[in-house]
């Protein structure tokens, strides 16, 4: 189901307890901004998009039977999962190769083509996430927002041993759940990466309404098939069903946040 040209929002059944959100889906750049200049092999990596997890998520979101919102261009247009007032949200380089068509994009308010891609990529997807999230509160129920991501096996020519990253900011309730279930030398608490940025996706939509969340990254050689993306899906599942009782009882709570 289509909502918005720009954004895929599937609806797997009438559950509100949980969002599944995925920033980094897809690595589709529109016809008019010529690949942004850069080759099909670029648009193919993890430079454009988190491979592997538009498929979990959608796996994920059948299994909880609830809505799922993903980003359906790349990070490479504009960075959803950073805030507007970042100079990262529409990336000029990454991991050192020049996005010629970003270049003259400028870091200003004023800025024509900055402000729409705002319009229309950045705010149709953070407006629907909220709209999902007025529509479960109205309903008395409290949504608990995860956010799935990965990250890849090799970074500037060292491996990576983790295998889950587990992030957050202040609020804790959902991380230290899968922190404990997922007992592992393999799971790391805010590695590869941090989680508290401020402005980003989890910040915006979960920090800043009190609700419960987690940001889940998976290194990416761990979803290279259908057959593994489903076992990391039905692994999250379990998390949460055999913890049910216990975040059925989450209430809307300000944590507040250590990027402030």
């Amino acid at each position: 189901m289509i909502f918005h040209e720009n954004i895929v929002i599937k609806k797997f059944g009438n559950s509100d307890e949980f969002i599944i959100i995925c920033d980094h889906s897809s690595n589709y750049i529109p016809d008019d901004y010529k690949k942004l200049g850069v080759s099909d092999e670029y648009l193919e990596s993890h430079r454009a998009y988190d491979l592997g997890v538009s498929h979990l998520a959608k796996e994920l979101s059948q299994l909880l039977d609830c809505h799922l919102v993903m980003a359906n261009f790349s990070r490479l247009l504009i960075d959803p999962n950073r805030g507007e007032d970042d100079p990262t949200l529409i990336p000029k380089i990454s991991e050192g190769e020049i996005i010629s068509g970003n270049l003259d994009v400028k870091f200003s308010v004023k800025d024509k083509e900055r402000n729409r891609r705002i319009r229309e990529y950045y705010v149709p997807y953070h407006n629907q996430i909220n709209d999902l999230i007025n529509a479960a509160i109205k309903n008395n129920k409290v949504p608990k927002i995860i956010s799935i991501h990965s990250f890849t096996p090799v970074w500037k020519g060292k491996g990576r041993d983790i295998e889950v990253g587990i992030l957050w900011d202040k609020d804790d309730r959902l991380s230290q759940i899968f922190l404990k279930s997922l007992k592992s030398k393999k799971t790391a608490d805010n590695k590869p990466y941090n989680g508290r940025l401020k402005n980003d996706t989890m910040f915006k939509h979960g920090t800043s309404r009190g609700l419960p969340h987690v940001l889940i990254e998976l290194r990416q050689d761990l979803l290279n098939n259908k057959k593994d993306r489903l076992l990391w899906a039905k692994k999250i599942y379990n998390v949460l069903k055999d913890n049910e009782k216990i975040i059925k009882m989450f209430s809307i709570k300000n944590y507040g946040s250590n990027t402030i």
